[in-house]
């Protein structure tokens, strides 16, 4: 079965002034992130695995459709997540949107689908990644953003993309692998946790 979430609040803005930043050291480590205690360093995600993700969760949405998004599809699609995905310890539904922050520049915290697919319990009420970002990625995310029919929030010094329908966080993925090529990020962070001015 899928489900949208209702009542999730509509919001597309972020404030840079918020955004701060984090060094490769504490990125590396799980200690950092005492909210998500299965953290994966998953900084700089090339362009081609963002290919790859997208196209196992358009196969695995082609699946779920043809089998009515049963319960017993559900459950095939998530054994082949957690078997044979580029990102196998990331939930079906948001490996792929992870895989684009990451390759936009910005470095992946957390994320959860919700309780939108399946029986299987889920830690947060829908689909959401949260990640750091810089200035810079500000206009490319937003604009995916309202293409996909997201939201958007500052998240403490981080930001949080989330949807009320799992399958937006796929359309988000593809409006931001377009947005790639003018954004990616490829120079390393230069201090821990601080205001970004750039």
């Amino acid at each position: 079965m899928i489900r949208t979430i209702a009542n999730v609040v509509r919001s597309r803005t972020i404030d840079p002034r918020r955004l701060g930043w984090l060094a490769d050291r504490r990125a590396t480590t799980r200690s950092n992130f005492p909210a998500n205690f299965e953290y994966v360093d998953l900084r700089g995600a090339p362009p081609e695995r963002v290919d790859r993700l997208l196209q196992e969760e358009r196969e695995a949405y082609a699946d779920l459709e043809a089998n009515a998004f049963s319960d017993s599809a559900v459950d095939e699609i998530d054994r082949r997540q957690a078997t044979a995905s580029a990102l196998p310890m990331l939930d079906f539904g948001v490996a792929a949107a992870v895989s684009a922050v990451s390759a936009l520049g910005c470095v992946p915290v957390t994320s959860c689908r919700g309780p939108t697919l399946g029986r299987r319990p889920h830690a947060q009420p829908a689909p959401m990644i949260v990640f750091y970002a810089r200035r810079r990625h500000v206009a490319p995310l937003i604009e995916s953003v309202v293409e996909a029919d997201c939201h958007v929030v500052n998240n403490g010094a981080k930001v949080e993309v989330y949807a009320d329908d799992v399958r937006k966080m796929h359309r988000f993925a593809v409006a931001l692998r377009r947005r790639l090529s003018d954004a990616r990020d490829d120079s390393p962070p230069r201090t821990a946790l601080r205001p970004d001015r750039r």
